[in-house]
């Protein structure tokens, strides 16, 4: 690929990226414990471009690559800044009121861990997520068996004036090292220590918000479509003159 083309090319798929990140961050303006993403870039070393694969002792490669690098690595990182704590006078939302703790949740594959507290009970009268999953406790599964169930503050669950169970709050040091799952859920790396389970701080009968100000996403948003039609124009502006360029050079060789 010519070397323009591939610059052009490679700008274009980190701003297309960026879109999609974007768009799922303005999707979830509104979704309880949602953790914005944001795109950082970082250029490939020479070694791992196809060029440095396939032609390593080529005349010129490094040098083309060191004078003008193209291929950029793209990768999506969750922001884990706090969001805005909203009143929602349900007895069984909660939001947590300190960062990088987590509640903790029975996943299919083990411990998932979520900012989003918007509980509800099924039928079973267990405490569960939106989506049914089992809100874990300091003895598991949290069951109720009375009217009036509530969250205190400390994290107790209350059923009929009586303590049936208490939230399970984890706190994780350092959250980039979770792995994402969805919108909300997170989990541990391979090989990662289980997080230390701490003293419950919520707020009762209230929820985090997502962390997504619409108002910077529609911004950069624009922005980023205007990256991505600038690349994709620069690389027709590249592939038409090359075109021309060699139309001239047949002709004078014709």
């Amino acid at each position: 690929m010519e070397r323009g083309t591939y610059v052009a090319a490679s700008g274009g798929l980190v701003q297309l990226h960026r879109l999609e990140v974007v768009n799922n961050n303005l999707a979830n303006v509104n979704t309880p414990g949602f953790k914005r993403q944001i795109i950082v870039n970082d250029v490939s070393p020479f070694e791992k471009t196809l060029a440095g694969a396939t032609t390593p002792d080529a005349p010129f490669a490094r040098e083309d690559h060191d004078r003008a690098p193209a291929a950029v690595n793209a990768r999506a990182v969750t922001d884990f800044s706090p969001g805005p704590i909203r009143n929602t006078a349900n007895p069984l939302d909660v939001a947590l009121n300190k960062p990088n703790e987590f509640f903790v949740i029975n996943g299919s594959s083990g411990p998932e861990y979520t900012r989003a507290g918007n509980f509800t009970l099924n039928k079973d009268g267990e405490l569960v997520t939106q989506d049914g999953s089992q809100v874990l406790g300091d003895g598991g599964a949290i069951t109720t068996t009375g009217t009036g169930v509530s969250i205190s503050g400390n994290g107790s669950v209350r059923a009929g004036g009586a303590v049936v169970g208490q939230l399970q709050v984890v706190k994780i040091d350092n959250p980039l090292q979770l792995e994402r799952l969805g919108n909300t859920r997170f989990k541990l790396g391979a090989g990662q220590v289980s997080p230390a389970v701490t003293e419950p701080d919520v707020i009762s009968q209230s929820l985090e918000m997502s962390n997504t100000s619409a108002i910077t996403s529609i911004v950069e948003l624009i922005k980023t479509q205007r990256g991505f039609q600038m690349y994709t124009r620069s690389a027709e502006t590249i592939s038409n003159m090359n075109q021309t360029a060699i139309n001239q050079v047949g002709k004078r060789n014709g």
